[in-house]
């Protein structure tokens, strides 16, 4: 069985295909109303054309992108594309004050994590937004924190500030910048990686003690090797959440 998942991010559609229970391929788009889908189709045909048509399944946290994707990827599908949250919930206890409210990748990571890992867990995903999700050892999906992503916040920083220069995050890293380019990469970095560090011992004390703590996300990579609350970096998390939830 191939399986095709699709996850619809803010910034990036990313999409994986599954043979055989394995990620054998993945891609990632821009976000885009018009262009996604059919830049996923042209991937997918390259990708699958000896083994037919894939079973799909979508996550999305853009409401006007769902549709789109479904309609876009119907013609190269094997029956219709399911949707998280839609055609296919996920079988975790939702203890969100208003459970409709959580993003379904936050959700779809929370499942992937406790196939993968096991109950408890932290799941930090870096990506346009910061989020931290906890799943207690009952498996119920107890809530998490929303924090605006790393290039999101630098990109802020330095639209706003007249004297601030745009900056790229790849480059040197140290404690004390020396320059305004380091000193705001830097500062970034650092200081995300403070930030989630801090937040997951106090939520681990206080919410899942001995929880495995899984990162992912497609600004990780940055963050990660100044952290050390984190011990496990998988930045499939969501595309294999989607395959198992396809597979439940």
């Amino acid at each position: 069985m191939t399986v095709l998942a699709v996850d619809a991010g803010n910034t990036t559609v990313t999409a994986g295909l599954f043979r055989g229970g394995r990620l054998v391929a993945q891609t990632r788009v821009p976000t885009d109303l018009k262009r996604s889908a059919p830049e996923l189709v042209r991937w997918v045909k390259t990708k699958a054309a000896r083994t037919g048509r894939p079973e799909v399944v979508i996550s999305s946290v853009v409401p006007r992108m769902t549709p789109a994707l479904v309609l876009g990827l119907q013609p190269i599908a094997s029956g219709n594309p399911a949707v998280v949250g839609r055609q296919l919930p996920v079988p975790l206890t939702n203890r969100y004050r208003v459970p409709s409210q959580v993003g379904a990748d936050r959700l779809v990571n929370a499942w992937a994590a406790d196939r993968l890992y096991g109950a408890p867990a932290i799941i930090v995903d870096f990506g346009t937004a910061v989020t931290i999700d906890i799943l207690s050892k009952r498996r119920e999906y107890l809530g998490g924190l929303i924090i605006p992503g790393l290039e999101l916040a630098v990109t802020a920083l330095t639209d706003k500030a007249a004297l601030l220069p745009a900056i790229s995050l790849k480059g040197p890293v140290e404690l004390l910048g020396r320059d305004t380019t380091r000193s705001i990469r830097s500062g970034g970095i650092l200081g995300y990686a403070a930030l989630c560090d801090g937040l997951v011992r106090k939520l681990k004390a206080r919410h899942a003690q001995g929880a495995r703590v899984i990162a992912t996300g497609g600004q990780a990579g940055w963050v990660l090797p100044y952290c050390r609350q984190v011990r496990i970096h998988r930045p499939d998390l969501t595309l294999q959440g989607l395959f198992l939830l396809k597979n439940a």
